[in-house]
């Protein structure tokens, strides 16, 4: 019987498991790329891997997929250990950044390539079945014929997809597939790679650094830093209850301020901040008085107005983004942070200007008191 995955930190998931890592640990010499990690990944799940370039997180899709071995701990596929057994004989396949299409192939000949790997072998008539039916779910009839070079970069991906999910994997790993992407694309590109995986329901693993990518198109999230995994979660727990400064600082924009906990209470907690103010906040983790830590604050969090209580500041830029203005602005002690409000409150007000003085107020509620590293 198949073990039940969870969210290590609501346990609010509730699936099959497909894939574990237990104690994985992966050095390459003297340079420890992955540090014992571990982690259950649902049947059916979309779950990515978040971080800086070098946090370890390609390293584990690649242990997944069977390109490393691990240095120590066991990866599970289905419930067995594959520790042993070659990238080829796994149920999973492997979308690479730069999609490796043969570019002297047809769309048919490199989406059916793995089929005429097969063995035994599968009748022509097998073949071209199963192939029309992937091109059918990437939207790419018509374009049997074309070759590679004669393609956009989104309908690459697509050819790309479509080899990996022909063979019907139980696990689909994809590394940074549309970092090559102009921007209006890559939204495009994560749409449709939501509705495959609801539609083909083969669980879906992703690496990338891009956290409005992972936010968009995620069950869960899993942080990564210097080969460790540091916080695992749904995007919204991960942006509303970050437990450290880096998830919080990855994972959206927020303004920082440092400094010590004074005070703590049942709801609410003192920090005073290194230039002197005091700041009331929740906490975020489990945290004592003395220690050092950041208080974190969403910049949409905060209201700039110009009548009634709060800090006086002075606005040094403004961004205009559509739905919102995204306003930098200083304050004698605290220095620079950003505010952004939302359109319709410029729709009902002067919108301030470089130069223009206002007043940020924010309930101390949404404040969150984090470690500091």
């Amino acid at each position: 019987m198949k073990s039940k995955a969870y969210d290590s930190e609501s346990q609010s998931v509730d699936r099959n498991v497909i894939a574990e890592l237990r104690d994985v640990s992966k050095s390459f010499g003297d340079v420890l790329a992955a540090s014992d990690l571990n982690l259950s990944i649902g049947e059916g799940e979309f779950l990515s891997f978040l971080g800086p370039s070098g946090c370890g997180k390609t390293t584990v899709l690649r242990i997944l997929a069977g390109f490393e071995v691990p240095t120590k701990g066991e990866v599970l596929l289905d419930g067995e250990v594959v520790n042993g057994l070659d990238a080829y004989n796994r149920p999973v396949n492997m979308v690479f950044q730069q999609y490796a299409l043969f570019p002297h192939m047809t769309v048919t000949q490199n989406i059916g390539y793995g089929l005429r790997q097969r063995r035994p072998r599968l009748s022509k008539t097998q073949i071209v079945k199963k192939v029309t039916k992937a091109l059918d779910v990437v939207q790419l009839g018509g374009f049997e014929n074309r070759r590679i070079w004669e393609m956009s970069g989104g309908q690459q991906q697509r050819v790309a997809l479509a080899r990996a999910i022909i063979n019907e994997p139980k696990l689909l790993l994809l590394d940074e597939p549309m970092a090559a992407l102009d921007r209006k694309l890559r939204k495009e590109m994560q749409i449709e790679l939501q509705n495959l995986q609801r539609q083909l329901g083969i669980t879906f693993v992703l690496v990338t650094h891009d956290q409005e990518e992972a936010l968009s198109m995620s069950d869960r999230i899993c942080i990564m830093r210097e080969g460790h995994i540091v916080q695992v979660g749904s995007p919204q727990e991960l942006y509303d209850r970050p437990k450290s400064r880096y998830v919080a600082d990855f994972v959206g924009t927020s303004n920082f301020f440092s400094g010590k906990i004074t005070n703590l209470t049942e709801n609410l907690v003192s920090v005073l901040l290194e230039n002197g103010m005091s700041m009331q906040g929740i906490l975020g983790g489990e945290l004592t008085v003395g220690q050092d830590v950041c208080i974190s604050i969403r910049p949409e969090q905060m209201r700039l107005h110009r009548q009634g209580d709060g800090l006086t500041v002075k606005v040094l830029n403004r961004i205009f983004l559509g739905e919102h203005t995204e306003y930098l602005v200083t304050h004698g002690t605290l220095g620079d942070f950003l505010v952004l409000s939302p359109r319709q409150s410029e729709l009902n007000d002067v919108p301030f200007n470089r130069g223009d003085e206002g007043l940020v107020s924010w309930d101390s509620s949404i404040a969150l008191i984090l470690e500091n590293n």
